[in-house]
């Protein structure tokens, strides 16, 4: 019977653990921890002040996303909207957008999304996005808060949706408020 001296014998071991460690280390890709909404600092705006603040807002990300995701292009996908949520607040719905194609993988896991969105959305008094939420469906989303409770919301499973949700000041919450044209 052949004896393994104490040497090769450790060697063997720190060489098998590396070998291990790096078969388990492996991710499928950038990790983050999604940002926290900020607490509510500011009332909420009339409708036609909320509407082309943050539709503004919307063409910016638009504009940053289409320039870091060349070939794929955005479109409305439905109007303006206002409507009363359950906690009785009159909530605007800017526009939503749709992408002509998924994000996910050519965003390598919405690292390019972050990329172009952040900055625009530092612009505009926004945190930055942070991570992507854990949702049930294979559905890849981010959301951002500001201090007046508005929300930008991407969420990808082919296509990708771009959504503006902001509490606004009205009385009636009547989608007649919301300009035409």
């Amino acid at each position: 019977m052949r004896r393994t001296s104490p040497g090769a014998l450790f060697l063997t071991v720190v060489l098998t653990s590396v070998t291990l460690a790096g078969c388990t280390a492996a991710t499928d890709g950038p990790t983050r921890t999604p940002s926290s909404a900020p607490p509510i600092t500011a009332g909420p705006e009339p409708v036609d002040q909320s509407l082309a603040k943050y539709d503004s807002l919307r063409a910016d990300l638009i504009a940053a996303f289409e320039e870091k995701l060349p070939g794929i292009t955005w479109s409305v996908d439905k109007g303006a909207s206002l409507a009363k949520s359950t906690d009785g607040r009159c909530i605007l719905q800017t526009a939503s957008m749709k992408s002509s194609a998924d994000i996910v993988e050519a965003s390598n896991n919405f690292e390019a999304v972050f990329a172009a969105g952040d900055p625009v959305l530092a612009q505009h008094g926004f945190p930055a996005f942070g991570g992507t939420d854990d949702v049930p469906g294979g559905w890849v989303v981010a959301r951002s808060t500001n201090g007046s409770g508005s929300t930008v919301t991407i969420e990808s499973k082919s296509p990708a949706y771009l959504r503006v949700s902001v509490p606004v000041a009205s009385t009636s919450c009547d989608p007649k408020e919301l300009p035409t044209g």
